[in-house]
């Protein structure tokens, strides 16, 4: 990787689930049930599931939220709410599954993907356990899966097959413990806990696509990246493209993942104390950008602190040759810009420029 690095030397310190009964329809649905009325515990989970097409329930108006869901009922539900096509030339060996079975096309796609073993026997009227939905919420939701983690349990030993599917998804509140100490891996799920997890484990998903939650390789656990000053963002890379635009070089980019490099940079200050492009535990701009799986071909930065404006920050920027020379560098395309402020109210700003 070709690695131009232009670095400021100046700090600015002024600065449905179906079973055989069920009905099977999808799309949008407006779906009530008998059984569970809004005060029912898992009712927000069951009934967006119900209304996305990813769940149903009986042909008798009842959803049965205390009876236990199967694996093929949770092979369903998650398939669905992957919404990708199920359509598919692969070859599902599970003999137990067969092409008429009502789940066989999202039991075939889970098997495709690797989320459930592609064996002769899927077993699909068992109950499912909460060991075994851990397994396939965190494989189909792409959670970081280690063995590194600050939640753990007692009632299970420490080379348990699904301790770290286990583990992983309780740090990141998809799953709860049945206790404070247990988490009883054996138990069978319900259709409403099944439900839950799901819902959990999309809410997880679309903060991961949305950029509020990064995995950090480093500590091995997620970090919140929630970009809380989104107008500042905007405004900063307003005011570097309308200098850019003086200079006669085209306008850059922004970049959600840059954006996202740069609050982490910010926060990393903050936490460590300290105000420097060398991170005492990142290192380098560029070895943060390379941790995070950010691919470039050049990369630069511009920090700046104690700022209480974007066009106070920018102006200093400006002022000073070395991050003049970044913002308006003709060889990068893209921008991205964190924003944090300190115990006290002092602001980290944190400018990044790549090229790809």
């Amino acid at each position: 990787m070709k690695r131009k690095i232009v670095l400021a030397a100046l700090f600015l310190f002024l600065l449905g689930i179906f079973s055989h009964t069920e009905t099977t329809a999808l799309g949008a649905s407006n779906q009530t049930y008998k059984d569970i009325n809004s005060n029912f515990w898992a009712s927000t989970s069951i009934l967006e599931l119900t209304k996305k097409g990813y769940i149903s329930g009986y042909a008798d108006g009842t959803f049965k939220p205390n009876q236990y869901a199967t694996r093929a009922e949770a092979a369903s539900v998650l398939a669905r709410s992957l919404e990708i096509p199920l359509d598919s030339n692969f070859v599902l060996k599970a003999k137990d599954v067969p092409a008429s079975h009502p789940y066989y096309k999202e039991i075939r796609k889970l098997a495709e993907l690797g989320i459930v073993q592609n064996n002769e026997s899927f077993r699909p009227e068992e109950p499912l356990t909460r060991a075994q939905i851990a397994k396939m919420i965190a494989l189909t939701y792409n959670v970081k899966v280690d063995s590194i983690n600050k939640t753990t349990f007692k009632d299970y030993p420490k080379n348990f097959w699904a301790k770290d599917y286990i583990e992983s998804l309780a740090d990141v509140g998809i799953i709860k413990g049945t206790t404070s100490t247990t988490f009883s891996p054996n138990k069978n799920v319900t259709r409403a806990q099944m439900s839950e997890l799901v819902y959990r484990g999309i809410d997880f998903k679309k903060k991961i696509n949305s950029y509020q939650l990064a995995y950090d390789y480093l500590s091995k656990h997620y970090i919140s990246t929630v970009n809380t000053a989104a107008g500042w963002t905007n405004e900063v890379v307003n005011l570097v493209n309308e200098e850019r635009k003086k200079a006669g070089l085209p306008a850059l980019k922004q970049d959600l993942a840059l954006n996202q490099l740069a609050i982490i940079k910010a926060q990393d200050m903050i936490q460590r104390k300290y105000f420097d492009h060398y991170s005492p535990y990142y290192g380098y701009p560029w070895d943060m950008a390379t941790l995070f799986d950010y691919e470039f071909t050049r990369f630069g930065e511009n920090i700046g602190r104690n700022f209480k404006r974007p066009k106070d920050v920018v102006n200093a920027w400006m002022a000073s040759k070395e991050h003049r020379d970044n913002i308006l560098k003709d060889s990068y395309t893209y921008i991205g810009v964190g924003i944090k402020a300190d115990a006290n109210g002092n602001y980290y700003w944190v400018q990044l420029f790549s090229s790809k």
